[in-house]
């Protein structure tokens, strides 16, 4: 079926849209548009209405089916598990939860929830959500300014994990995602490619600008632009102050100090919530390893934000994957809800979160369905009739004769420990590199270098010192660099090993810093920083722009 898609996501700084064409079995991508939001043109428009009317002029979405996200910020959100697993039974019983664990009024908001997989099947959890019809009404006012009348509005959180559902390459693995947005970030938890906790923290890059903002005597746009110019590395003031490109905008180094500071104590407290949800998460659904942290959002653009997040959780970080032939960081970090928001309305095998319910239901489908109920209850009675008389004598024979023919082969394999021969063995053969192949550029994703895993960490053992006093304690690689830390005997060895290092040009950066444990024994800590990758985007068939 041909279809033309919109989906918008409305932040607190920006608006994303893409647009996408359908065909039978595939989607293109025809546009991303991106445009910051500013004032309203006129008294009665609101940015939100104002910033889109500049994005329809040169996009305009007639004829296209619109699907929109309620920002996190302005949804209540609960994981809330039952004692019993009946979806009809959690139905019954959400509105009695909804006002023990909701402190509104029932009338007064919207309310929807969904599934989420458990580790007990004997229990039932779901994801609640709520937002004020107040609220609703405000952003749906704005779209119909511009007259958008939006078919779904779904949950944030959910088109994140679409997103990485899509292009997720790695099985079976426990995942934490964060999209750092502007005036929040998203996290969300995720096993064995399913949704299981998420949660809004009220912590963004607008926290940094606020800070800078008051210490500094600006605006907060000023602000903003400010440490935006300045590209702070937050793993260390000294690499700031080795480049010294704050005094090309006029900074001493004592104002440069006092702003990295700020920008590390609002970094320390988003840290700080995310570990507060990753505990609140175990207690509920129980402690489980994660192989990887996945960031996006604007703030995932920070320097250095990656290393701070897996020191302090312990597991490498990554950008989430996204469109990989696109190498425009904006692109990369702020465009996966609103593609993800596409992907929740194609993939439908799951019921997702709409809080366009009740009287929010778009006036054309309630009067679609009000006007074909009659004969739509005709043409499904006619369908049913219909095949059940041609089908039921085949599906019976069909599955005597399945089950027969999957007893015998069963047992020929049980007793005789035989398989079946594969059809076209070259293709087997294939299938089977390919898989391997996946796994191995699933690995080589995990580093921004033009080097395969392999070849890196190939170039770093060769380089090490032959001393026995030279000790690895652990290995860390994430975005752009590889830590590594452990023992020395002498700090020497370590200046041999980092000369070594640097005169492969092969690395933008190696440093290291030392403490003394006990004698003839120093510990370190090792940076070593690889060159960034580049590229220019290429064309894109299935889930790419074009």
């Amino acid at each position: 079926m041909f279809e033309n898609i919109a989906a918008l996501d409305i932040g607190s700084s920006s608006i994303k849209m893409i647009t996408i064409r359908t065909s039978l079995r595939n989607f293109q991508i025809t546009s991303m548009t991106y445009e910051d939001i500013g004032p309203g043109d006129t008294e009665d428009a609101s940015p939100i209405a104002a910033t889109l009317g500049k994005m329809l002029e040169e996009n305009p979405l007639k004829g296209y089916t619109v699907f929109v996200n309620l920002p996190m910020e302005k949804a209540i959100i609960r994981n809330i598990t039952f004692p019993f697993s009946d979806l009809e039974k959690i139905r019954s019983a959400i509105p009695f939860e909804a006002e023990e664990n909701i402190p509104f009024r029932m009338d007064e908001l919207s309310m929807d929830f969904q599934s989420l997989r458990g580790s007990n099947p004997e229990e039932g959890r779901i994801l609640l959500a709520a937002s004020h019809k107040d609220q609703l009404r405000d952003l749906l006012a704005a779209l119909q300014e511009c007259g958008i009348q939006p078919v779904r509005m779904g949950l944030e959180a959910n088109a994140l994990f679409e997103c990485y559902r899509y292009f997720n390459r790695v099985g079976g693995e426990s995942v934490i995602q964060l999209d750092i947005g502007h005036s929040k970030t998203v996290v969300n938890v995720i096993r064995d490619n399913f949704l299981i906790y998420t949660r809004c923290i009220t912590l963004g890059t607008s926290d940094i600008y606020r800070e800078i903002a008051t210490a500094h005597k600006m605006t907060l746009a000023e602000a903003g632009r400010l440490f935006e110019e300045l590209n702070l590395d937050l793993t260390s003031l000294e690499n700031n102050l080795q480049r010294e490109y704050y005094k090309t905008l006029g900074i001493t180094r004592p104002r440069l100090k006092r702003i990295y500071e700020t920008s590390c104590a609002v970094v320390d407290q988003l840290i700080e919530q995310v570990a507060i949800t990753l505990k609140s998460f175990a207690v509920e659904y129980g402690s489980i390893e994660f192989g990887r942290m996945l960031i996006s959002g604007g703030g995932s653009n920070i320097a250095g934000l990656g290393m701070l997040l897996s020191r302090s959780f312990n597991v490498p970080v990554a950008g989430l994957p996204f469109l990989p032939d696109y190498t425009e960081r904006k692109i990369q970090s702020q465009f996966p809800i609103v593609f993800g928001t596409v992907l929740s309305y194609l993939d439908r095998r799951q019921a997702s979160i709409n809080f366009l319910k009740g009287e929010f239901l778009p006036d054309f489908v309630s009067n679609s369905r009000k006007i074909y109920y009659f004969a739509g209850a005709v043409g499904v009675a006619a369908a049913i009739v219909l095949a059940v008389n041609l089908v039921t004598a085949a599906v019976i024979n069909y599955r005597t004769s399945s089950e027969y023919s999957a007893l015998l082969n069963d047992r020929f394999q049980k007793y005789f420990h035989t398989k079946p021969a594969e059809a076209d063995p070259v293709k087997a053969a294939q299938k089977l590199v390919n898989d391997e192949k996946k796994d191995v550029e699933a690995i080589d994703n995990i580093i921004q270098s033009d080097e395969r895993l392999i070849d890196l960490m190939k170039g770093v053992v060769t380089a090490f010192p032959g001393d026995d006093g030279f000790v690895l304690t652990s290995v860390v690689v994430n975005d752009n660099s590889v830590r590594i830390d452990g023992t020395v005997g002498t700090v020497k060895t370590l200046d041999d090993y980092r000369n070594r290092l640097v005169d492969t040009k092969k690395y933008d950066s190696v440093n290291f810093t030392t403490n003394q444990a006990r004698a003839n024994q120093t510990t370190f800590t090792m940076i070593i920083k690889q060159k960034i990758r580049g590229g220019k985007a290429k064309p894109a068939e299935r889930g790419e722009a074009k």
